[in-house]
C-alpha cells in the first residue's frame, strides 16, 4: 500500500499540505481529529487537522504528546501490530472506499509519527513529505492557540531531529517543502506534490488543489 506520510510538528503547516493532497485525489479517509482555533471563522483557512483518528489511535497507546516520545519502557517495534491493523482496516474498506489493487496512494499525518518513521515504513510503501517552518513561527502559532509547550518550538526541535535523522540514515523518497514558500506559490507546490505522489493530476486538479491554499 502506497503511503504519503506528511511529517512535521504541530503548527508547521502539515494540515495545509494534507489538504492539498486530499484535493489531488490522495485518499485520507476520516474521521479526523478536531482542532480548536480562536480566530474568527472568516480568518481560519484550515479548520481540519487531517489527522486520521484511527492513525492516532494506533500510536497513542505507546507515545506521549507531553514528552514527544515513546512512553517509558516502550520499544518502537511495539507500534507495529497497531499499524498493521490499520493497514488491514484500510484494505478491508472499513474506513471508506479504497481499491488497494489500484495503486492509489493514501496519506497519513500526525506529528508524533516522526518518532516511529522506520516502523511506519516497514508496514507501508512510504514516501515522506517533510514540512518545514521556522521555529519562531511555530511558537507564535502555539501561543495564539494556547496549546501546551511541546506543540511549539520545544516539540518541533524533537520532531525535526527525528525526521532528519531518518533522512540522513535511510534512502526512502523524501520531499522537502517549506511552508512559507507554499503560501507564496501554491500552484508550483501542488504540481510538485502531484508528481511526487504519482497521482496523474491534470492542470485543473492542480489548480483546484492550489486554491485550497489561496
Amino acid at each position: 500500500m502506497k503511503l504519503l506520510l506528511v511529517c512535521g510538528p504541530w503548527g508547521s503547516g502539515t494540515s495545509a499540505v494534507a489538504g492539498v493532497l486530499a484535493r489531488l485525489g490522495v485518499a485520507g479517509f476520516g474521521p479526523y481529529f478536531p482542532i480548536r482555533d480562536e480566530r474568527p471563522i472568516r480568518e481560519q483557512r484550515w479548520s481540519c487537522s487531517y489527522e486520521l483518528m484511527a492513525f492516532r489511535d494506533a500510536l497513542l497507546p505507546f507515545m506521549s504528546e507531553n514528552t514527544v516520545s515513546l512512553k517509558a519502557s516502550v520499544l518502537p517495534s511495539q507500534v507495529l501490530p497497531g499499524l498493521r491493523k490499520l493497514r488491514a482496516c484500510i484494505e478491508n474498506k472499513e474506513l471508506g472506499p479504497y481499491d488497494s489493487a489500484s495503486g492509489q496512494p493514501i496519506f497519513l499525518k500526525y506529528p508524533l509519527s516522526a518518532v516511529v518513521i522506520p516502523e511506519i515504513c516497514r508496514v507501508f510503501d512510504t514516501k515522506l513529505v517533510y514540512v518545514l517552518r521556522p521555529f519562531a513561527d511555530i511558537e507564535r502559532t502555539r501561543q495564539r492557540r494556547g496549546w501546551r509547550a511541546t506543540t511549539g518550538e520545544q516539540g518541533a526541535r524533537i520532531i525535526y531531529w527525528s525526521m532528519f535523522q531518518f533522512l540522513i540514515e535511510r534512502t526512502h523518497p523524501i520531499m522537502l517543502l517549506r511552508y512559507p514558500e507554499l503560501l507564496t506559490d501554491p500552484s508550483r507546490f501542488a504540481a510538485e506534490l502531484a508528481e511526487f505522489a504519482e497521482v496523474g493530476a491534470n492542470t485543473k486538479d492542480i489548480q483546484k488543489a492550489a486554491a485550497f491554499i489561496w
